[in-house]
Formats: C-alpha cells, sequence, structure tokens
C-alpha cells in the first residue's frame, strides 16, 4: 500500500465521469458565463433591479433574523448531513454519499474562492449609489459566485441525484438560500445565478463516477 504510487490513482473513474458528464458540465459552464456577462457586463440594469427589488421586498429588521438563517441553514447544512451519513448510518451507499458530498463540497469551496479572486466583483452593499446596507453579516471577499448558493445547490444536487424522496426539500432549501442572500444585500442576482451552475457542475461530475 502506497500513499504516492501510481497504481492508486483514479484516472479511469474520473475520465468516465467527464465523459457522462459533459453536457452537463457544459451546461453549467455556459451558465456561469451567461450570468456574468448577461446580467453582470451587459444587463447591469436588470441584475440591479432585482437585487433592489428583492432587498426591499422586506422593511426594517423583524425579518431578516429569520432570512439570514434559511442562508445559513442553507450553506451549512452539508456538515451535519455528512456527519450522519458516514457515523450514524449503516449502510454502504450512504457512506458512499457522505464521501461523495464531503469531496463535492470541498472542491466547490475551493473553486469558489478561486473564481471570487479571479473577477473580484463587488457586493451589492459595496455600491454606494444603490442604497444597499448588508444585513446579518458584512462579509469581506467579493461576491461572484456566491458561496452560500453554491453550497446549498452542490448538497441540493447530490441528493437529487441519490435520495429521490429527499429532492423537493433540498432544492427548496437551496432556491431558499439562492434568494435569501439577495434579501440580505449581500449578492446580486447574477452572483447566486453563477453559484448554482457551479454546484450542479461540480456535483454531477463526482456524482456520476
Amino acid at each position: 500500500m502506497s500513499l504516492l504510487g501510481r497504481a492508486g490513482l483514479d484516472f479511469r473513474s474520473w475520465a468516465k465521469s467527464l465523459r457522462n458528464a459533459k453536457q452537463i458540465i457544459l451546461i453549467c459552464i455556459a451558465g456561469i458565463v451567461l450570468a456574468m456577462l448577461g446580467l453582470r457586463i451587459l444587463g447591469t440594469s436588470t441584475d440591479t433591479f432585482i437585487a433592489i427589488s428583492l432587498y426591499h421586498s422586506i422593511s426594517g429588521d423583524t425579518l431578516v433574523p429569520l432570512v439570514f438563517g434559511i442562508a445559513t441553514v442553507g450553506d451549512l447544512i452539508w456538515a451535519p448531513l455528512i456527519f450522519w451519513l458516514y457515523v450514524f448510518r449503516k449502510d454502504s451507499n450512504e457512506w458512499t454519499s457522505s464521501l461523495i458530498l464531503a469531496v463535492a463540497m470541498v472542491t466547490a469551496m475551493s473553486l469558489t474562492d478561486v473564481l471570487k479572486a479571479a473577477f473580484n466583483l463587488p457586493r451589492p452593499f459595496q455600491v454606494p449609489s444603490l442604497g444597499i446596507v448588508a444585513r446579518g453579516e458584512i462579509p469581506t471577499n467579493p461576491g461572484f459566485p456566491s458561496g452560500h448558493t453554491t453550497n446549498a445547490f452542490t448538497v441540493a444536487t447530490v441528493i437529487w441525484s441519490r435520495y429521490t424522496a429527499w429532492r423537493v426539500p433540498f432544492v427548496l432549501l437551496a432556491i431558499a438560500t439562492a434568494v435569501s442572500m439577495i434579501i440580505l444585500g449581500l449578492h446580486f442576482p447574477s452572483d447566486v445565478i453563477g453559484g448554482a451552475f457551479l454546484a450542479l457542475g461540480l456535483a454531477k461530475l463526482r456524482s456520476s463516477k
């Protein structure tokens, strides 16, 4: 047994995954590009209009804790879910699910950070002319793509491919997370759309192995 030996590398299954998932991955790449070009660059007015409208959909601070709570659950639910599937479940299929989800999440978070640094785009509350104030927290990293949305949709995609009965709740949570991030003034629609497409591609790639 060797940690670095070539015999243990998984090149064949990764190549198979790329072939099996190439269509959805291409769609996801196109979605990220369209979110960037169609909204952030060419459709800036639409991007900002939706952001401002959703931000003002709640008035005052009464509902902010609820919206922030939804976003937090969507962002972090992967951690207890992996723990539950791996530690408390005895079915080997669920152990596999926990590992798939763990790898998908680590990859998603890493790539999200890389893309944020590469694009370095501001968040709504960082654009003074919009009159938006950050609610719940004040993140300092760039906006595109949305990390919370990427995390929530990564979980939803893995669940979709492996647990039919839980598809709807997790998809609804992912959508609610994306909308919540806009309401909180932390992201533009383009950020959450880019995050959703990024998650779909990464989770589909790992789930197809």
